[in-house]
């Protein structure tokens, strides 16, 4: 069974501290309550992939982890899943690194959203 780290974590490249080991119930339960009402399941995806990745649950693969949780839950809502291309992978870092700093969703929600390939979009079109 998994379990939330009970040390202290930090980002590399970023000066944003993560929450306590104490708190991260309490912060679990706060991105809960923030995605249960997001009417639109590209934000509720997004906002719990970022929320995870900034919270820090784990030693380690915490943005692996809150991307998986993403695209699980766009599978879910029978979305295709985002897959940050190879060649956009210093922008995405970049991104993240303004992120942890700000928490400020918007600009890495606009690039997830534009990493779907409208190939991958048709599809999902096609068989809904």
């Amino acid at each position: 069974m998994g379990a939330f780290h009970t040390g202290n974590v930090t980002i590399n490249g970023s000066e944003y501290l993560p929450p306590s080991p104490k708190d991260l119930d309490h912060v679990w339960a706060e991105i809960e309550s923030e995605i249960v009402v997001c009417n639109d399941a590209y934000d509720l995806a997004i906002t719990a992939f970022l929320r995870m990745a900034r919270a820090q649950f784990f030693w380690d693969v915490n943005k692996r982890m809150g991307r998986f949780m993403m695209n699980g839950i766009l599978l879910d809502y029978g979305f295709p899943i985002i897959n940050v291309p190879a060649k956009r992978q210093k922008e995405f870092n970049q991104l993240m690194l303004d992120f942890y700093a700000t928490a400020e969703m918007i600009e890495m929600n606009k690039f997830l959203r534009s990493c779907i390939h409208n190939k991958i979009i048709e599809n999902f079109q096609a068989n809904g």
